[in-house]
């Protein structure tokens, strides 16, 4: 029961499929590059549906002088679908982004897009910065505001960026404001909207001329495969286990690990088994094996947390801690078969 719950996770989540197996190194780096560009293409979709509604949205503010008060008393309705479609969009583009994640994240030549989408710090902090600034529509600047996804247009349209609500409003109708339940910035929703079609968009014109390569497969398995560990911790943090963390609300952050590693373990699967298989094929089963007891226990864990478990934050480390060593022993066998190739493993 618990393989048949295992796979259905696995399947509900992203629908990522199992491919067979590449029968050459080549055909495999052609189907990553081929099934990254597929999903960047999803992504840029829902970033431009994301962005024609906050520019309804803002439409409907302007409409009422800037008033979102009067704004939401006479066109309440609308704006709540506004809101609720705009959630929608950030959801679908949120996962499309995080099933190429551990793809685009590990090669060096897209890492950049990572930070700036999806994972980057702002300006203040020390390191792993998103190097980019955001104009908004008034031709504010904001300069190194940290990720589009969860610095900004997640604490955004879910209320937890509480500088930037402006109305209390009682979206779903049922006679009180929970939490979330606000009008937020049109003008910051605007902005960052047009920047992830912007930086989507520029993405997938750096993956386009990705010439995939032996090295950026090794290196990017090498590179993403241990932040496993980094992702439970932000889920440990999220309000999903009590936390207060003003991201990771719009859903819970084990979709995205469930995203991450898939594509670690895509990438292992169709480009870089093929080399170790044809020499080493005890080690590439290994490999494999790690992969699939990693997935296992990340998809085992979202499943019970579907279903109603409770997880205390020791629990959350625990299982941080042993998703964790998978990864270490993964990596440290995957380090092993680039040694015995030659693969220059890029910092």
């Amino acid at each position: 029961m618990q393989a048949i719950r295992t796979m259905t996770a696995l399947a509900a989540l992203f629908a990522l499929g199992s491919a067979a197996q590449a029968a050459t190194e080549a055909e495999g780096l052609a189907e990553v590059k081929a099934f990254t560009l597929e999903h960047n293409a999803a992504l840029i979709a829902e970033a431009q549906k994301m962005q024609a509604t906050a520019e309804g949205y803002a439409a409907i503010i302007d409409a009422h002088g800037g008033d979102y008060a009067k704004a939401w008393e006479a066109e309440g309705p609308k704006l709540a679908t506004a809101v609720k479609d705009l959630r929608a969009h950030w959801l679908a583009a949120s996962n499309q982004y995080e099933t190429i994640e551990g793809i685009v994240a590990g090669i060096p030549s897209t890492a950049k897009y990572d930070l700036i989408l999806d994972a980057g710090n702002p300006g203040t902090e020390a390191e792993d910065v998103a190097e980019y600034d955001l104009t908004l529509p008034d031709g504010t600047v904001l300069e190194r505001p940290g990720s589009l996804f969860h610095s900004i247009t997640e604490p955004l349209f879910w209320g937890t960026d509480e500088a930037h609500v402006k109305q209390a409003a009682d979206l779903d109708g049922d006679g009180q404001t929970g939490r979330g339940e606000v009008l937020f910035d049109a003008n910051l929703a605007v902005g960052a909207a047009r920047g992830m079609v912007e930086w989507a968009t520029a993405l997938e014109t750096d993956m386009k001329a990705w010439e995939p390569n032996r090295d950026d497969a090794f290196t990017a398995v090498v590179t993403m495969t241990p932040t496993v560990g980094d992702y439970f911790g932000e889920w440990k943090e999220s309000q999903f286990l009590g936390g207060d963390s003003a991201a990771f609300v719009a859903q819970s952050r084990l979709v995205d690990v469930t995203g991450i590693m898939s594509g670690c373990e895509r990438m292992y699967r169709s480009a870089i088994s093929p080399v170790v298989a044809a020499d080493d094929p005890a080690l590439d089963s290994s490999i494999s094996g790690g992969f699939e007891e990693l997935l296992a226990l990340i998809a085992d864990t979202r499943g019970r947390e579907e279903q109603g478990d409770t997880f205390s934050p020791e629990e959350a480390d625990a299982l941080g801690a042993e998703a964790q060593d998978l990864a270490e022993r993964i990596v440290a066998q995957v380090l092993q078969a680039a040694a015995k190739h030659g693969v220059d493993i890029k910092s």
